[in-house]
């Protein structure tokens, strides 16, 4: 568009001896070769659009004649260490605790396996970082990690411990069973990874766990 002469101004236009013949636009590649095609502020984007051209086609023998004029250039192998901690030692307190919690109530009373048994070892083993990077935001793919989404399901995480169900407030009068309430947002989330049969005999109710 910077080059089109009949948009950047009035003075390129050409007369049309009628509607049906073709537009004269004097819109060649011989323009660069002209002072009009490097007018203004089309300049430095023909300088450029030429430049990458010329890198395109010959930048491996570019980069062999730069390194040979100035040495410093040359890249050479590089050993990065950032001294970063697997995943489970880069995780804080609050998110150690709530991956630990969370899959210990999912297995114990849901019977829900959510990590595998060697995530679940090396989660147990792992140490947090004295020094070092811990992760930040959301640590976990968990849509339930996620404190937006935790916020509109209205789940209250394992992590919260033996106070849990004194957080939680139900519809019924039963204060056994106020736990339900999150654990069934857990298997609604998780119903496309149990097994055909188990998927098509749960039913959502508050009564899934004596099921």
């Amino acid at each position: 568009m910077v080059s089109n002469l009949q948009l950047v101004s009035n003075d390129h236009l050409n007369p049309k001896a009628s509607t049906s013949a073709a537009d004269e636009n004097d819109h060649t590649m011989g323009t660069v070769f002209q002072i009009i095609g490097w007018q203004g502020y089309k300049w430095p984007l023909l300088l450029t659009g030429i430049l990458l051209t010329i890198i395109l086609f010959l930048d491996e023998w570019l980069i062999e004649k730069l390194t040979e004029l100035i040495p410093a250039l040359e890249i050479g192998d590089l050993d990065l260490d950032e001294t970063i901690g697997n995943y489970w030692d880069c995780l804080d307190a609050d998110d150690r605790k709530w991956s630990k919690m969370e899959e210990l109530n999912n297995v114990v009373n849901l019977n829900l396996q959510i990590l595998t048994d060697d995530q679940r070892n090396r989660m147990e083993a792992s140490e947090m970082v004295k020094k070092g990077k811990t992760l930040q935001g959301v640590h976990s793919y968990d849509i339930l990690a996620n404190t937006l989404y935790l916020d509109d399901f209205q789940y209250v995480t394992a992590a919260e411990g033996e106070n849990r169900a004194d957080i939680i407030i139900d519809g019924d009068d039963d204060e056994g069973n106020d736990a339900v309430q999150s654990d069934l947002v857990r298997i609604a989330l998780n119903l496309a990874y149990l097994t055909e049969r188990q998927a098509l005999s749960f039913k959502m109710s508050k009564d899934f766990k004596k099921e």
